[in-house]
């Protein structure tokens, strides 16, 4: 039983790590002594404060954090009574359990004072050890207990605050993911119908050449090659398909720090046909950011739809110009990628990032790339803006959220 165990017999780390201070209060500094000496074996972990006038108590009492105050009723000028009933209507020390010490004889009468007052145990001289130790030992345990069960509900709140972040963020990739199912259904119904439909009609013409007695077989290899540029496109486009959700599930171990100039040198080196046909020229600057904690794969892909884009949109009458920078914000790395090409009007600049939308048809393409380029940029917590003013250019900024390894 709690009531029964005695000072010595706490638990002694649970008292370090909760700091126990207990006020003695009496006008008489031998009472004092003697008390701590009664309490104190020296194995336990306990501060115990003096106070010798009531006025003295209440001062520590609303300085200190108390787990207990042991305290004379008879004390000149403020009584044990009055400095109870003091606490008991203060919000800092009303919690505080007050035991009265008193040599007054147990009468009724006094005892329901001591309680009205805001006592809630008495001790009577001369005092029991056993009975003193064990009554102190309870009041203590209960204050640690109280201590324990604050930590405990602080360890609660914050998982349930971390599990909630947790909800949300799956929240959010759910939202993601159903987002990314209406955008294939509406794929696979409009615009996967389209070649679908190609494909039909270039084998019913087929059928018919090959079914004539005569046929004409330029023009029915003009068919086939017809045939098969409309299978290529159909299989390129359901590729991307396929790079939009290898993109929504990347696996985020195979982050590494990796440098914007190696990029775009790999870039270059790949579209170098391009960039030699249309006389494309380039600028760079990474002075400020030279690099990024990302998949070096997923970066690539950003730079390279890009970089080809700026080219392949160029406008006839100029050779393209690509000005590649990069610069850091308090909580992005911050790429932009200015070309002087067509320029894309106001009212087309959400159509950019749209799946299967090309907003000019003399540039061979599916129409994915910045879909793609979006979906990375978002799932890994950044996003992408663009400036732009038809037949002057186009300027993207990427904001890349600050990760380290």
């Amino acid at each position: 039983m709690i009531a029964d165990q005695p000072l010595h017999d706490l638990d002694l780390e649970t008292v370090a790590v909760h700091p126990v201070k207990i006020l003695l209060v009496d006008d008489l500094a031998e009472n004092l002594i003697s008390l701590e000496s009664l309490l104190s074996d020296g194995s336990e972990n306990i501060t115990y404060l003096f106070a010798r006038s009531g006025e003295e108590a209440l001062k520590i009492a609303l300085k200190e954090e108390l787990a207990l105050i042991l305290m004379d009723v008879q004390m000149p000028e403020m009584n044990g009574f009055e400095v109870a009933r003091y606490l008991s209507n203060t919000s800092k020390t009303k919690d505080i359990p007050i035991i009265f010490v008193t040599a007054i004889d147990e009468q009724a009468t006094h005892v329901i004072d001591g309680f009205e007052a805001g006592a809630v145990d008495f001790l009577f001289k001369p005092l029991h050890p056993f009975i003193t130790r064990a009554k102190v030992a309870s009041f203590v345990r209960f204050y640690i207990q109280k201590k324990e069960l604050v930590k405990a509900n602080e360890v609660v709140k914050e998982a349930n605050t971390n599990l909630e972040a947790k909800v949300q963020e799956r929240t959010r990739e759910l939202t993601r993911v159903n987002k990314d199912l209406d955008n294939f259904v509406y794929t696979a119904s409009h615009d996967l119908k389209a070649p679908i439909n190609n494909i039909e009609g270039l084998m019913i013409a087929l059928q018919e050449n090959l079914d004539d007695p005569n046929p004409n077989m330029e023009e029915v290899a003009s068919i086939v090659k017809m045939v098969n540029a409309a299978v290529g496109r159909f299989k390129t486009t359901l590729q991307d398909l396929t790079e939009i959700a290898k993109v929504q599930h990347e696996d985020k171990s195979c982050e590494k720090n990796v440098a914007f100039s190696e990029i775009l040198d790999d870039v270059k080196l790949n579209i170098k046909n391009l960039i030699e046909s249309y006389g494309a020229t380039f600028s760079e600057d990474f002075t400020e950011a030279p690099s990024i904690v990302h998949s070096r794969k997923n970066l690539r892909s950003i730079v390279y739809n890009l970089v080809s884009n700026a080219i392949k949109y160029s406008c006839p009458d100029r050779k393209p110009v690509i000005s590649l920078k990069t610069h850091q914000t308090e909580k992005y790395t911050v790429l932009t990628v200015q070309d002087n090409g067509l320029g894309i009007r106001p009212e087309d600049h959400e159509k950019v990032f749209s799946m299967f939308t090309r907003l000019h048809n003399h540039v061979e393409g599916t129409g994915v790339g910045m879909a793609i380029v979006k979906r990375i940029v978002e799932i890994n917590d950044g996003k992408i803006e663009l400036e732009s003013e038809p037949g002057k250019g186009t300027s993207f900024k990427v904001y890349f959220k600050l990760k380290s390894l």
